[in-house]
């Protein structure tokens, strides 16, 4: 099993259920350092980009099956790409986990992301939206993801 850190909207559980396909025992609070939190530009969704000094608070969820991973690779889409990094658990323990990096021509605005707001303002319509994009989702398209992360997971098996 993975272990991945969310730190944008698959930190909301409802919306972990549907882009994973199922509920997992619920995470625990971590922080990633060296890192900021902030808006897409134009959109209302967040991505991180390396600011020293700074860090994220997010989610460390354990327990991620590669069918998992595979469609939260599908549902960040190809401008994120998937990065093992250093997070602090709760409890201080250091562990790598799997965060999704936004690709270097992704614009951030100058603006900080809120789960909060962005439950009260956009949670209901993610939800509707995620639930037909991921049901539309080929079986092939999430095999080969699939497959990409069962290889991930036996590399960090032999390290």
């Amino acid at each position: 099993m993975l272990s991945f850190f969310f730190y944008g909207t698959l930190m909301d559980p409802d919306l972990q259920a549907v882009v994973l396909g199922g509920r997992l025992p619920e995470g625990v609070s971590a922080v990633l350092a060296g890192y900021r939190r902030r808006l897409v530009a134009g959109q209302d969704y967040p991505a991180i980009a390396p600011v020293k000094g700074s860090s994220v608070s997010g989610l460390l969820l354990d327990g991620v099956s590669p069918t998992m991973a595979a469609r939260a690779s599908q549902y960040e889409g190809p401008q994120y790409t998937a990065t093992s990094l250093p997070v602090t658990a709760e409890d201080g323990t250091v562990r790598d986990a799997w965060a999704f990096l936004p690709m270097a021509d992704i614009r951030l605005s100058a603006r900080d992301w809120s789960l909060d707001a962005w439950q009260r303002r956009r949670k209901h319509l993610a939800l509707k939206s995620a639930s037909a994009y991921m049901a539309a989702i080929p079986t092939g398209a999430l095999r080969r993801i699939q497959s990409d992360w069962i290889s991930r997971l036996r590399d960090s098996r032999r390290a």
